[in-house]
Order: C-alpha cells, then structure tokens, then sequence
C-alpha cells in the first residue's frame, strides 16, 4: 500500500496515485459477478448506480422497478439501495479493495479547503462516470439480469438526477463535463 500522497493535490494526481478508476472498475465487474451468482440471479434489474451516498463513501444502488424512472421518480426508488449489505461478499469485497482509496480521499478531504474540496469532489465523480461508461461498454452488466432500457447512474444524495445524466452522457460521447 502507497504511502498517502503529500497534501494538498489535484484530484488527477489522487487519481493516479491510487489507481481509483481501475481500482473501481474491477471491484463493480467483480460485485456483477457476484451478483449475477447470488440469490439474486434471478431478479431482473433495472437501474444500477454508484450512489456516492457520503463523499468518499460509496454504495452500489439496484433498482428493480423498470416503471420508477417513467414516474419521475428521480433517482429511483432504490429497491437495494445498498447490495453490499444484501450481498456480504460484495461488501466485503469492497472493504477490502476500496478502503485505501477511501482512508486516503478522507485523509486528503479533511486537510482540504473549500476550493480543493470541490474541484476534489467533482473530479471524483467524473472518475466514477468514466468508470460506468467503462461497464457499459466492457458489457460488464450482462453479468445479472437486466430490464430492457436498463438505466446506470453515478448519484449523490439531493443531487439534481438530470444534470447527472447529461453530465454521464457528455463522458459517453467523449466530451468534456
């Protein structure tokens, strides 16, 4: 384990010290994995998201009601809002796995000011966008079963769930956020 970078840092170089979107990549193919070979093998989901609950906390959210997005219901009303606490693999596979990163991003935000902080939170999420994208192209969801228009999301509580889409399409077709 590196030792934690010297403070304050631009969220590119905490990126690459600590590998994040690789790091986050494998863990989230590796829970589908574990997912897809669960009790839940045969639940069909509609709505995935890296719900970034607590910056730097972060929880996969499931969705199984492909008629909550239709309703607006912005974001979706997460029937496992945590699969880590549903699955205890995944849990545990993400303790040990994202713990340095996350020992790391709150050593980094407890010594950051308000300006590093935001530019740190916003780099993170982006990293997280181009993390989904990576799934979705990787095919990495067909690992469990999906409803047909199967929504990926990156959130964060009272987040405007529009603007998190549009901004997670922008990653999609190769555009700056």
């Amino acid at each position: 384990m590196p030792p934690t970078p010297a403070l304050p840092l631009d969220w590119q170089t905490f990126e690459t010290a600590y590998d994040v979107e690789e790091t986050c990549f494998k863990l989230a193919s590796a829970s589908l994995a574990l997912l897809g070979a669960s009790p839940f093998k045969d639940q069909a989901f509609s709505a995935f998201a890296f719900n970034a609950v607590s910056f730097p906390s972060l929880s996969l959210s499931l969705d199984t009601d492909p008629a909550n997005r239709e309703r607006d219901y912005y974001p979706p009303d997460w029937s496992n809002e945590c699969i880590e606490v549903d699955v205890p693999e995944i849990g545990q596979l993400w303790e040990e796995g994202y713990a340095r990163i996350e020992g790391a991003l709150l050593e980094l935000i407890d010594a950051a000011d308000d300006e590093l902080l935001d530019a740190i939170e916003e780099g993170y999420l982006h990293s997280l966008r181009k993390t989904m994208v990576r799934l979705e192209t990787s095919h990495a969801f067909e690992q469990i079963r999906t409803c047909p228009r199967f929504w990926t999301v990156v959130t964060q509580i009272d987040a405007d769930t529009e603007e998190e889409e549009r901004q997670l399409d922008q990653v999609r077709q190769g555009l700056p956020v």
